[in-house]
């Protein structure tokens, strides 16, 4: 996920309330990534393609991260990776927001995944102080902002193990809460291809094991790769 709308997603939880709205499956492209998110309420998982050998969970406001291991699954703290890594699951870029000057409508509509939305302009600072703009398509349909919701609370979780601040981003976040509205689409960062209203099938969201520490041969093998 791109460093702005990793962001922007993560900063989400602080500001909303605490009920689920909708649940249902999604396929989302994200920057060179696509993304299959099942989500409702606070249970939601993220499968990323390319990746077949395991995927992010999250239950109750916990991050897990599922690998298969000979076959067997193995859960693992998800922020602990985050830390393993240095914090390299999320980067920050130059385009990270700072803070936030104006978020307005266009007049513009556009439909995305068979949901109509505005198009707004978003004007911003980022970390470096410079003026920067792009344009995203908003929803108001529930699903469209549970679905936000979810990968907020996933982004958010992550980027805390790194050590990163999503207060900027929050302050985007805060205008489009007060409009009750949700993500369809940034620029060319974030794009909701599917999203389907019918609940994750049973069991999707469940723990497939116990979680369990991070094994030492398993955390010089990740850290070997990431030097690479």
């Amino acid at each position: 996920m791109r460093p702005w709308i990793g962001g922007l997603l993560a900063a989400w939880v602080g500001i909303v309330p605490a009920c689920a709205l909708a649940a249902g499956v999604a396929t989302v492209q994200a920057g060179d990534r696509t993304l299959t998110v099942a989500f409702d309420g606070a249970n939601a998982r993220v499968d990323v393609s390319g990746f077949s050998q395991g995927y992010l969970l999250m239950r109750d406001d916990k991050l897990y991260s599922v690998m298969l291991a000979g076959g067997r699954p193995l859960v693992m703290d998800g922020s602990a990776v985050a830390r393993l890594l240095g914090g390299g699951t999320i980067q920050v870029g130059p385009d990270m927001i700072r803070s936030l000057t104006r978020i307005e409508p266009t007049g513009a509509r556009e439909t995305i995944a068979g949901r109509a939305g505005a198009v707004y302009t978003v004007s911003y600072q980022d970390i470096q102080g410079r003026a920067r703009t792009g344009q995203g398509v908003l929803g108001k349909q529930p699903e469209v902002r549970e679905l936000t919701r979810a990968l907020g609370r996933m982004a958010l979780l992550l980027q805390a193990a790194a050590g990163q601040s999503p207060d900027g981003a929050r302050q985007v976040l805060d205008a489009l809460e007060e409009k009750g509205l949700g993500l369809l689409a940034y620029d060319t960062q974030f794009r909701v291809q599917q999203l389907g209203t019918t609940p994750p099938a049973p069991g999707r969201l469940d723990l497939p094991a116990p979680p369990t520490q991070l094994p030492p041969e398993l955390g010089q093998l990740l850290q070997g790769l990431r030097a690479k």
